[in-house]
């Protein structure tokens, strides 16, 4: 289940969760969604052409990192 689609490696920063620790290790978990959830989830995968386990995990891993800096070095 886990989605190594990170494209920036230097995007990351050190921290409590730094998604690169675990790439080679992957834990199954279940989660309960809303229909509508689901049907946009699934409508999505579709046109992306990937799993719906594959896009959950990425959306799930995605929203976990810590917010890019801008240019500036500022969040």
């Amino acid at each position: 289940m886990a989605v190594h689609q990170f494209t920036n490696p230097g995007h990351f920063q050190q921290g409590p969760f730094d998604p690169r620790a675990n790439l080679r290790s992957s834990q199954r978990i279940s989660i309960t969604i809303s229909g509508r959830s689901y049907e946009l989830l699934s409508q999505r995968s579709g046109a992306e052409g990937r799993s719906l386990s594959n896009l959950a995990s990425y959306l799930l891993e995605t929203s976990l990192l810590p917010p890019p800096l801008d240019r500036r070095g500022l969040s």
